[in-house]
């Protein structure tokens, strides 16, 4: 096993190499990282906005697109319809998400934000860029360059394993 030190937190500093445990795998740092980040900004916007992660993201996300299907949105959230249905049924009633036929399929629903929530993400997306700029902190400019890179290679590569998976199964 590698020789340990620690870091100045106390946790277990591993030396760079092949894995030893779960610790080491880069899909349990980038998981552990994301957990950490996103219960912080959960409380932040559940404190200051009334909001939870998953609203802020349905929102973020119509407000992005000027205008989206239900569909369409789930997948872009990462949630099953069924969540997002009742993300934006809550959202509705709260006033910032307005729902009207999808000219493009008649059976499905097209989702846009309504002049409230487009105030919410004018007070939400400075917190949100500030939160951000506040977890990158620990990093020179040639790093978080460099991560940015780094993050759309890996994000690439793992929805080509996703698809190759999807092939797989398929064909099985």
């Amino acid at each position: 096993m590698p020789k340990s030190t620690h870091t100045s937190d106390g946790e277990p500093s591993r030396k760079l190499g092949e894995p030893q445990d779960l610790r080491d795998l880069m899909s349990f740092q980038l998981r552990q990282l994301s957990n950490l980040y996103t219960k912080n900004t959960a409380s932040v916007y559940l404190r200051k906005f009334s909001l939870t992660m998953n609203e802020w993201r349905v929102i973020a996300l119509i407000n992005t697109a000027g205008e989206l299907s239900l569909n369409r949105l789930a997948a872009q959230a990462q949630f099953d319809k069924g969540l997002t249905s009742r993300i934006v049924v809550k959202l509705n009633e709260r006033g910032f998400v307005e729902r009207q036929p999808d000219p493009s399929d008649a059976r499905g629903i097209a989702l846009s934000l309504t002049d409230q929530g487009r105030a919410l993400v004018d007070q939400v997306f400075p917190e949100a860029v500030q939160l951000n700029k506040q977890l990158q902190s620990c990093l020179t400019k040639s790093e978080r360059d460099l991560l940015a890179v780094a993050l759309q290679k890996l994000t690439h590569q793992a929805r080509a394993m996703l698809d190759q998976e999807r092939e797989n199964d398929w064909s099985e």
